[in-house]
């Protein structure tokens, strides 16, 4: 995948070229992307979970002070958006199975029976797998999102993840703002 950088008004407008910015191909379909820098970015900062109320009211403030960013309309197929979306579902999936799995594993250490000793180490494997595909699903819905980063000036914004052919199309365009 590749990257391209525009003026923040053709992003913002959806003046781009009608090519899917994931697979290279003609659409006239629009997907609105919220700018990366913009959010919270919790990267691992969902382990705050674990820590219980105190975790929780951390996670909620920083998901509320978000910084301001950009959104813009990005020609995006309807293949790349339902692979994005089946993605997001399966990530979501997994977490789910990780955590439900990982507290009856925790249910059966509470029990103190060698069957429930034998079930929870069983499950705790199961845990440790469903972590291990949540890491993998996580990764495959990186690579189907398009991710915006708005430059300091906050006069261009840079595209990651986009196909190569999309990537031309920008390049054979001028790069001066559209109205200057």
């Amino acid at each position: 995948m590749a990257q391209v950088t525009v003026f923040v008004d053709d992003v913002v407008l959806g003046r781009l070229p009608p090519l899917c910015i994931k697979e290279g191909i003609p659409t006239g379909d629009r997907l609105t992307v919220r700018d990366a820098s913009g959010g919270p970015g919790f990267g691992a900062a969902w382990l705050l979970v674990l820590l219980g109320p105190i975790g929780w009211f951390v996670l909620l403030y920083l998901s509320l002070a978000g910084r301001g960013g950009v959104t813009g309309r990005l020609p995006f197929s309807e293949f790349a958006y339902r692979r994005l979306v089946v993605a997001q579902r399966m990530q979501t999936v997994w977490i789910v199975a990780a955590i439900v799995v990982g507290l009856l594993a925790f249910v059966g250490l509470a029990i103190h029976s060698p069957a429930s000793m034998a079930a929870a180490i069983a499950l705790g494997a199961a845990t440790v797998g469903a972590v291990v595909k949540v890491a993998l699903q996580t990764r495959q819905v990186r690579r189907a999102e398009v991710h915006l980063v708005l430059d300091a000036s906050r006069r261009w914004v840079t595209i990651h993840g986009v196909h190569p052919d999309f990537a031309a199309a920008v390049a054979d365009r001028p790069t001066a703002p559209s109205d200057v």
